[in-house]
């Protein structure tokens, strides 16, 4: 999968600000540390799963990118894994563990008490709320559907769509439906996200300019202009650059840039031990460039995505749990 060098490859790691990321040289999933001469705090229940949840993030990016070559990709991996996460509490014992190993957990090493402990930290920890930033998080189970309930699917799909219209502030927009009468319960699971930039574009300085989609199409977009100073670095050995732009409230977007034609090399090295090595190189630099404004959306059917997660009864007389089905995205970045 190929990429003309003018497209990156988009990262985007959303930090909480009391999960700390390098902790005993591990990761944090979706979390970036703080100044590098500030000590590492006492470890928390989320770092216990910080790096399986980054190993799960890239494998479901990299099936991402096989499956859809050459389209943009949007996912909120800490929104699956904690949707699939709340799906192993009330599995049967089988299933339970089948959803947690297709998350990448040993649980001969993190025991399923300490797994969950984690998530549920990780759910608590993620949301702030300030005046430029804005990250809410959240699942709610309707129960009670079928073909035994008192209420008809339509009056179902009609709470579930008013419960996501307010949890998102009208922005998740049209998504595919697909109850049936053989769905007995809905698990949704929504994260919003609004952050301002710590240093913000100049919106006098955003013109019309030509933008490169690939090796022959260009479109006008509205492009965005900075000269600032960003912690920033190329990598030689992936044959990429990086580019760290914090937002306020203590979240970051690192924006990835391979080197044309390296996008698959870059795709296969994207590990736990890839971030905490360029965390380690970035250094403050005084950039001047442009940036489109470019908004994507995008859903996802997840028992596509997931079919190594084939959940069962396991045994006679347990229940089967089908896991079903779309997990719509919508990004926005301006100014």
């Amino acid at each position: 999968m190929e990429a003309p060098w003018w497209w990156p490859l988009v990262t985007v790691l959303m930090a909480g600000a009391h999960c700390v990321a390098l902790v005993d040289q591990e990761a944090s999933d979706l979390i970036h540390s703080g100044p590098q001469d500030s000590s590492p705090g006492p470890a928390l229940p989320c770092h216990k799963i910080s790096v399986s949840n980054i190993d799960f993030a890239f494998k479901l990016y990299r099936q991402l990118a096989v499956n859809a070559p050459g389209e943009n990709i949007l996912f909120s991996p800490v929104s699956i894994s904690l949707a699939l996460a709340m799906l192993s509490r009330g599995a049967p014992g089988a299933s339970r563990t089948k959803l947690l190993e297709g998350l990448g957990f040993n649980l001969t090493v993190v025991p399923e008490a300490e797994i969950q402990e984690g998530f549920w930290d990780l759910m608590l920890r993620l949301p702030g709320q300030g005046p430029r930033l804005l990250l809410t998080m959240a699942q709610h189970r309707f129960s009670g559907l079928g073909t035994r309930a008192n209420q008809s699917l339509e009056e179902a799909q009609k709470h579930i769509d008013e419960y996501i219209e307010k949890q998102t502030q009208g922005k998740l927009g049209v998504w595919e439906k697909d109850l049936s009468s053989e769905t007995t319960a809905v698990l949704v699971n929504h994260m919003l996200l609004r952050a301002e930039w710590m240093k913000p574009f100049d919106s006098r300085a955003t013109s019309p300019k030509e933008f490169f989609v690939d090796e022959h199409r260009a479109v006008w977009v509205p492009m965005m202009k900075e000269k600032a100073s960003h912690r920033f670095l190329h990598d030689p050995e992936l044959q990429c650059s990086v580019l760290q732009m914090d937002h306020a409230g203590n979240t970051t977007t690192f924006f990835i840039f391979p080197n044309r034609g390296k996008m698959r090399q870059l795709e296969d090295a994207l590990l736990p031990e890839t971030l905490i090595k360029w965390d380690s190189l970035l250094r403050t630099r005084e950039l001047d460039f442009h940036f489109p404004k470019f908004s994507i959306s995008r859903t996802y059917r997840l028992e596509m995505l997931l079919p190594q997660v084939t959940v069962d009864g396991g045994f006679p007389g347990q229940p089967g749990l089908n896991i079903s089905k779309n997990f719509p995205c919508r990004s926005l970045i301006r100014p």
